[in-house]
Formats: C-alpha cells, sequence, structure tokens
C-alpha cells in the first residue's frame, strides 16, 4: 500500500508523539558489585522523609533496572540496601543513567554514566569532604600552647578556604546553570554579606547582617522549585526564612507568607506542602500577634483552598476566625458601654452591705471616649487565682505609666450582686485606686465582642484605639509602651 503524502506526515506525527511518551519515563540500570539476588529500593525525599518509589531484585550479578512509564518527581533520592549500605543521587532532567559501585563502600565508589547532575554532584562532594579535612586540619593544629597569633593565622586560612569552597560553588552555578545540581547546590548555601561590608561596630553589622540575610536569601534558592520540595533542606530554608528572615511583626510576616503561598499556588504539591506548613507554624507560635498571621493564612488561603480538610475542621476554623477577628492587632477596639464606679463608693459600700450591692451606682460610658495615648484594657474577677496576682502587678505598673498619658480601664467580668461584693472587697484590699473601675451590670455581651475564655486579659490600644498588643502581662505591657515611646521620640528627635 502505497501511503499519501498527508497520511505519511500524520504517521510521522504520531510516532513522534509516541516516541515523546515513551522518553517521558525513567530508567536507572543499578550494579552492585557483591550483592546477589538482594532487594534494592529508590527511595524519594519529601522534605525530610523518604518515600519508597520502586523496588527491584537484583540478579545474581548483582544487576537490576528501575523503571517506569513516567518521569520521577526531580530531587534528591536514595539507592536503599539496609540501614547501613545506602547512597543518594540526584534526578533532573537526565532520568536515564546507569550506576556502579560495590557493596562494601558504597559512596566511595560509586560511579554514574548518562548524568551530568550525578557526576558533578559526585565531584563537589569529594571537593567537599577535602575542603572540609583542611578546615579540621587546621582547627586540631591549635594546641594549649598556641598563642593568639597562631589563632589569628589559623582563622585566615580558614577564612580562604572557605572563601575557595564559596568560589567553587559560584563556578558550578555558573558553568551549569541548566542542571538541577546547579540549584540544588546553591539551595544549600546561606547568604553571608562580603567582610567588606563589615565595619567592626557589632551594633551596626549585626544589623547590616540581618538586611544582608533577608537581601539575599532567594539569590540561589529559588523556594518556587517543586524539586528542592524533594530533598531535606527545603523544609529548613523556609522554616529559617520566616523565623530569621523576616522581622516577628505580624504585618512583615504576612507580606512574606503571601509571598510564599502565591508564589506556589502553581505547583499543587508545592501549595499544599507551603500552605499546611506556615499554617502549622503560626499555630504553634507563642509570640505576641502571631495569631493574626495565622488567621490570614486562614481567612484568604487554608478556608477556600485545604479541600484535603474535613468540613468540620474548616467549619470550626470559621467560626475561631470569626470570633478572633475583631480584636487581631491592628484592629481597633471594639466598642464598649461600661459603667464606672466611683471611688468613693468602694469607701463607702465597706461600711454600708446595701450600698454594696446596689448595681445602679456610677455611670456609663464608651470606652473609646477615654483619652490617653495609650490604654489598657484589663478584663479580671476577684474568683480567679491568676487575677489575683496580675490585677495589683498591673496597677503597680499604672502608677509608673500614669504620667505618661496611660490609662487603665479595669473591668470586673462577674456582674452579678455577688459578683459586684467580692469585687468592692478586693478594690477596697489592694488600693485598687487612681484608674477607671468598671464592669457592666446587665450586659455580658462584652464576653463576645473580646472573645474572652479566660482571664486576666489585658489589650494595649493607642490613642486611636487600635490594638497594639494583647494578652500579655502587666510587665509585657509597660515594657510594649516603653518602646513604643522610645521609638517615637528617636523619631521625632
Amino acid at each position: 500500500m502505497i501511503l499519501s503524502k498527508g497520511k505519511l506526515s500524520l504517521l510521522s506525527g504520531i510516532l513522534l508523539w509516541s516516541a515523546t511518551l515513551l522518553g517521558q519515563g525513567y530508567r536507572i540500570e543499578v550494579e552492585i558489585q557483591g550483592l546477589s539476588n538482594d532487594s534494592l529500593i529508590l527511595g524519594e525525599y519529601f522534605t525530610s522523609r523518604m518515600i519508597p518509589k520502586d523496588t527491584i531484585v537484583l540478579n545474581q550479578k548483582g544487576k537490576g533496572v528501575f523503571e517506569g512509564t513516567e518521569a520521577l518527581s526531580g530531587g534528591l533520592y536514595l539507592i536503599y540496601i539496609d540501614p547501613g549500605h545506602y547512597f543518594d543521587l540526584l534526578l533532573g532532567d537526565d532520568q536515564e543513567l546507569y550506576i556502579s559501585a560495590h557493596k562494601d563502600n558504597l559512596a566511595g565508589s560509586v560511579t554514574f554514566r548518562g548524568s551530568d547532575d550525578n557526576r558533578i554532584f559526585q565531584e563537589y562532594k569529594n571537593y567537599l569532604q577535602l575542603k572540609r579535612g583542611e578546615l579540621e586540619q587546621l582547627q586540631s593544629s591549635l594546641g594549649s600552647n598556641s598563642t593568639a597569633a597562631d589563632t589569628l593565622t589559623v582563622a585566615d586560612q580558614q577564612k580562604l578556604i572557605n572563601s575557595e569552597m564559596e568560589a567553587y560553588m559560584d563556578k558550578i552555578g555558573a558553568e551549569h546553570a541548566g542542571l538541577f545540581v546547579s540549584d540544588f547546590i546553591g539551595a544549600t548555601r546561606e547568604p553571608f554579606p562580603p567582610q567588606s561590608m563589615l565595619t567592626g561596630d557589632r551594633k551596626h553589622d549585626d544589623s547590616l547582617r540581618f538586611f544582608y540575610y533577608r537581601e539575599h536569601y532567594f539569590d540561589h534558592f529559588d523556594p518556587f522549585d517543586v524539586r528542592l520540595l524533594h530533598t531535606p533542606l527545603y523544609e529548613g530554608k523556609i522554616k529559617n526564612f520566616i523565623s530569621r528572615a523576616v522581622a516577628q511583626h505580624p504585618d512583615s510576616l504576612i507580606v512574606s507568607v503571601d509571598f510564599l503561598l502565591q508564589g506556589s499556588s502553581g505547583d499543587e504539591e508545592l501549595y499544599r506542602y507551603m500552605l499546611i506548613t506556615l499554617f502549622n507554624h503560626f499555630a504553634e507560635s507563642k509570640f505576641i500577634g502571631m495569631d493574626g498571621v495565622y488567621f490570614h493564612i486562614a481567612e484568604y488561603y487554608y478556608i477556600p483552598d485545604a479541600t484535603w480538610s474535613s468540613p468540620e475542621f474548616l467549619s470550626k476554623l470559621k467560626e475561631n476566625l470569626d470570633k478572633n477577628k475583631p480584636t487581631l492587632i491592628g484592629q481597633t477596639a471594639p466598642n464598649l458601654i461600661m459603667r464606672q464606679v466611683p471611688e468613693e463608693h468602694f469607701g463607702m459600700a465597706a461600711q454600708d452591705t446595701a450600698i454594696k450591692k446596689d448595681p445602679h451606682i456610677g455611670h456609663d460610658f464608651l470606652i473609646h471616649d477615654i483619652k490617653a495615648k495609650y490604654t489598657l484594657l484589663y478584663f479580671w474577677e476577684t474568683d480567679c487565682g491568676h487575677c489575683q496576682t496580675s490585677t495589683p502587678a498591673l496597677h503597680q505598673v499604672y502608677s509608673r505609666l500614669k504620667d505618661k498619658d496611660v490609662e487603665v480601664i479595669s473591668v470586673h467580668v462577674i456582674n452579678s450582686v455577688e459578683g459586684k461584693e467580692k469585687w468592692i472587697d478586693f478594690v477596697n484590699e489592694h488600693q485598687l485606686f487612681g484608674w477607671i473601675n468598671c464592669w457592666s451590670p446587665y450586659s455580658n455581651e462584652f464576653r463576645n465582642l473580646y472573645n474572652l475564655q479566660s482571664y486576666p486579659q489585658l489589650f494595649v490600644l493607642d490613642q486611636d484605639k487600635k490594638i497594639v498588643a494583647k494578652r500579655v502581662t502587666p510587665e509585657q505591657a509597660e515594657s510594649i509602651i516603653n518602646n513604643l515611646m522610645n521609638i517615637e521620640s528617636k523619631n521625632n528627635s
């Protein structure tokens, strides 16, 4: 049968398409001398965990082939025999290769054919081992009789070796920019400012190091390269960035979180990992204000995108978000109507039981109407053991801050007659006067507005009644206010 030109072109296209599909798989031929009929595992890293991807049984000559019709995810892999016998390899675009090694010296004897990534990686590891040996030898040369001059000489030699190692990595990056090995080695590097930038002023240099570290963190590390997710170094790099390269302030962290989540959204696996990792990181954080970052992730990413989570969990998360959102740092504190009880009433109530029980004494006010540079909004109750210690401590803090235009709104949360009696007695006993003593005799709405689940709860508000800190101790509140005032004073000078 004679094919027409059109049919011939169509057939050629089909054959080319089929060849392309066949070329998308992997084939890793292995020969391990000293093994016979043994099982071998090809393991894939997912961050720090190793996941078996393929298993073979070597023949009597120690030969076998890992192969599949779909390409493996790029990354760092293991050829694993048993806990004492394994070695690693890189998989980038080259997924058809030959590996040879001897069982008795796997790492030292392994060779690769058909993989530039692994040839260069092996050379790099050998070079690194050589240089580390030189560094250790220099360090061991310093004995008990070494002089300061000896120490300085060794330090200079160590700096020289470190510079040689950096230059070697630069060379790999320049000559092999298209290979995964270049990206992998780059991701192992840490950004340090050149010595010429340092002045010898420790405070200045520490600040310079931080800004340099932040600005150059991603020079050699691409956080959106999914192949790096399949290496043990990825998780540490992401967590180091969040913990060390970003100012630990909610606004700065939210910007960085958005950068990481939006940048990783193009790959489903990477995005899911990034979302879960950041969500859990800020859920577990004990630092002030980190709940704002946590709920930002929940609102804009986790609730709409985490389809793997159960509807029950997402529903509870949304409910928790709705409860906490009004009192996140940076938000204007919900306004409240409270009843302030005048100081003279406390003295009179100590002598008259009927007056002590009267809930109508005092005048109502809105907390937003209190004019002060900073306001400490404090919720407490006399039956709370922590409150019994914290409340007098806060009063001492107030005595040191009141001349700096700081006011305290002290809210006793029990609105029963019995609660008022206990409140009167506690205030009189500890002489908690000078600040605003108030309560809400007819409503508990403030508990919902401020999501008050336990006591005491202390909020620091600025002059516009925006929340600058919450759930802090009296001492922490004092430190925060003093620091903010010092910063403002420096900025105005």
